[in-house]
């Protein structure tokens, strides 16, 4: 087991500027220590503490003040040193339970008040190490988890924000990880903006104007066809002779004349007598019956199917043609460029206008001249092969309208059944739909994949981290079940040996919070008064207990926990003025326990200014495992653990010779002569038992000043010099024996009060 075999060296902590020990003060099993008040019985009980929980900042903070230097502390523990640096401890840290005024404001209460912060700490305490080792578990999952929820939150974050700014549909980060991939994005994406823009632009979409087709040509075979007829019923000889009529009469003519069409227009004019184109009397009317019997209706009507077919030649000639199919074509072009803007439907049809019509131009004046042909000679067939290559390309310049036209009316078809869907088709939804794919591609882009696939790991370790936070506070609750089952009744046992006038209702802890809080009331005259509150006229702690009460609470809460400590055998003990305001009859009972824990602890240490307590203690407990030291002065600033008689210490008062002196300091009794005398006892007493090795049993004032002088200057009482010379004058004929020749002197009181309180500084802890 553990043992602290010394304290080695102190530097710089609390009131000890420098405090040393003499080698061959060795600490036993049980150790007492001796110390007045304010002369650093709480310095070694907080050093201990800092050792045991690695704590730096406890013995930082009790910093000497106003001396320089560095803070330093040297302890032996199993043969090895222990090392505080002024920053960190190194070597040995053996379990250390400390009971001292910390304990009981960390632990208890402060003043007169218990807070939430004691209850949780004292909840760390009941449930000891292990539980205290599960708490550390789950407090260590709570903070790595709300590290990974920031983590998280800031993965979430980012994503909201890449969404936002790309105008993308607000969703969760999980939804967004959810997200398939999109195969082809881009055209998926193309195909849904063009939903967009047709539920956008719906009623422009339903009024806008569809291209219309251009006009067709006729067919050359319709066109064609009057060229290959003749007129039935008129004969040949009649055919003949008015061919050859007309024939004298254009003869030397420079252009030929359609003299058929200007006879038959003139057989209108016919009169009985008189000739229809001069208006001269006729006497041979012959040539105008042949006139009549040859312009038929047959003829007629033959004349007025070719005179029609020139017209529309004619019309091609004048570019009526041209500028009909230029005119819709641009129409249609402007047309098709507003419903693709609209839908996104295009139409990429085009026709060349200039080529069309220039071909057909072409065409129509050949025909034309053919039909004129016919025109001179309505009767006479003209044969198909003097207008067959102008026919195929007046037909391969219509091909070329239907073609269009065909091609028109497919788009038209197209933009019908767009406006069919568009008819119940709401913006928002097609809006989100294209929202929802372009958040589809943007997810499973490398930037954003690595995102969520970082963020999956952080939320798979959440999820392993909060299984594993259960299973410990299960743990937790089982261990906490285990140890507080009978903690109320241990404490109950002490608070009645101690004579205690209430009794404590311990409870399964508080886990509200992120640390579990001990719960339990106060039980007085088996009334439940809580251990707080908040309103000073309610019953509560701070004003049902006495001081003692509350300092017996303290006591045997620190006793119920080393006793249920399973590694009591393993802990050093240490008791910083355990019967501190408690009643005279508490004396024995305490005593009895400190002994209890002496065979059960690896070592216990008391530290107290009672020397009637510490006699107690000396006398019960057995005298193989017992020493007791004495935490003593010697020079201004300096501090040693010495070897300490506590049976010649606790004598009668006026026994001893330093209690006389400070009698007399406090209420001016005794011979001043007599005490001026006592001073030089009181000095050599102390220093003798301070350092034995160095000063003999019997070694006078004289012989101490000496070596002191001859030791080295970093001997611990080297600071006393002065003071002690001084003594050492003012004694100077008030020796063991009479200075033979010696100046009788006065000894004025206050003179005297003045060293006897030198010498009080400078012997503290001695009897």
């Amino acid at each position: 087991m553990p043992a602290l075999q010394k304290i080695i060296d102190i530097q710089k902590v609390g009131r000890f500027e420098k405090l040393t020990a003499p080698g061959s003060l060795r600490f036993s099993q049980v150790t007492l220590f001796f110390g007045e008040n304010g002369w650093g019985k709480s310095t070694l009980a907080d050093i201990l503490r800092s050792l045991t929980r690695n704590q730096a900042d406890i013995i930082r903070g009790r910093e000497t003040l106003a001396t320089g230097g560095q803070q330093k502390v040297l302890l032996l523990i199993d043969g090895q040193q222990s090392v505080f640096d002024g920053s960190t401890w190194t070597g040995p840290r053996p379990r250390i339970a400390v009971f001292d005024q910390m304990f009981i404001n960390e632990n208890v209460y402060s003043g007169d008040f218990v807070s939430h912060d004691h209850l949780k700490r004292q909840y760390g305490l009941v449930v000891g190490a292990e539980g205290v080792a599960l708490i550390g578990q789950i407090q260590e999952a709570d903070k790595e988890l709300k590290e990974i929820a920031q983590a998280i939150k800031e993965k979430d974050q980012f994503v909201q924000t890449t969404m936002s700014a790309l105008g993308l549909p607000r969703m969760s980060a999980s939804d967004f990880a959810g997200l398939a991939d999109l195969p082809d994005a881009d055209s998926a994406l193309a195909e849904k903006e063009k939903e967009v823009r047709r539920a956008a632009e719906k009623e422009q979409i339903r009024t806008a104007t569809l291209p219309q087709p251009l006009p067709v040509p006729t067919p050359s075979a319709d066109l064609t066809a009057a060229l290959a007829q003749s007129v039935d019923g008129v004969a040949t000889d009649l055919h003949r002779k008015l061919q050859d009529h007309i024939t004298r009469h254009v003869s030397g003519r420079d252009a030929p004349v359609a003299h058929e069409t200007w006879l038959e227009a003139g057989l209108a004019f016919d009169a009985a007598h008189d000739c229809p184109y001069c208006g001269q009397e006729l006497r041979d009317r012959s040539l105008l019956d042949l006139y009549r019997d040859y312009f038929s209706e047959a003829y007629k009507a033959l004349a007025a199917e070719v005179k029609q077919r020139r017209q529309t030649l004619e019309r091609y000639a004048r570019g009526e043609f041209r500028q009909a199919i230029g005119t819709k074509a641009d129409a249609n072009h402007a047309a098709a460029e507003n419903l693709k803007t609209l839908t996104g439907e295009g139409c990429e049809t085009r026709v060349d206008i200039d080529a069309l019509s220039g071909s057909m131009e072409a065409a129509a004046a050949a025909l034309d001249q053919v039909f004129q042909q016919k025109q001179q000679d309505l009767v006479t067939v003209i044969a198909a092969g003097a207008y067959e290559s102008v026919s195929r390309q007046w037909d391969d310049g219509r091909v070329t309208v239907e073609t269009y036209n065909r091609e028109i009316a497919d788009y038209g078809r197209r933009i019908e059944d767009i406006r069919r869907a568009q008819a119940s088709v709401s913006l928002d939804s097609v809006k989100n739909e294209l929202a929802v794919l372009q958040a589809r591609k943007k997810r499973h882009e490398s930037n954003m994949a690595s995102v969520v696939t970082e963020r999956q790991t952080l939320l798979d370790r959440q999820t392993a981290l909060k299984a594993r936070k259960e299973e410990y506070r299960d743990q937790l609750t089982a261990h906490t079940k285990r140890v507080t089952e009978g903690l109320g009744a241990m404490i109950n046992a002490y608070l009645d040996r101690l004579g205690a006038g209430f009794q404590i209702d311990y409870q399964q802890p508080n886990y509200r919070g992120s640390e579990p809080a001990a719960a339990y009331s106060i039980l007085i005259n088996r009334t439940p008064v809580p251990p707080r509150a908040d309103n000073i006229g309610e019953p509560s702690f701070r004003n049902t207990l006495s001081s003692g009460d509350k300092s017996v609470l303290a006591l045997a809460l620190f006793l119920t926990t080393v006793n249920t400590d399973p590694h009591l055998a393993d802990t050093i003990v240490v008791l910083d003025d355990p019967f501190t305001s408690m009643d005279e009859f508490r004396r024995t009972f305490t005593v009895n326990e400190i002994n209890k824990l002496a065979g059960r602890a690896a070592q216990v240490f008391v530290l107290s200014h009672e020397l009637g307590f510490l006699r107690l203690l000396w006398d019960r407990i057995d005298q193989s495992k017992i020493t007791s030291c004495a935490i003593q002065t010697g020079a201004p600033g300096i501090a040693s653990l010495a070897a300490f008689d506590l049976e010649k210490a606790t004598r009668p008062r006026n026994e001893t010779d330093r209690m006389k002196m400070i009698q007399f300091i406090d209420v001016t009794e005794g011979d001043p002569g007599e005490i001026r005398a006592l001073l030089r006892k009181v000095v050599e007493h102390f220093y003798r038992n301070g350092d034995p090795e160095l000063f003999a049993p019997n070694e006078v004032l004289d012989g101490i000043i000496r070596k002191i002088e001859a030791a080295p200057t970093d001997y611990r009482y080297k600071g006393a010099l002065d003071d002690l010379k001084d003594i050492n004058f003012y004694t100077r004929n008030f020796h063991h024996a009479p200075v033979p020749g010696s100046v009788i002197e006065n000894t004025p009181v206050e003179e005297l009060k003045t060293h006897c309180r030198r010498v009080r500084d400078l012997t503290r802890g001695s009897p």
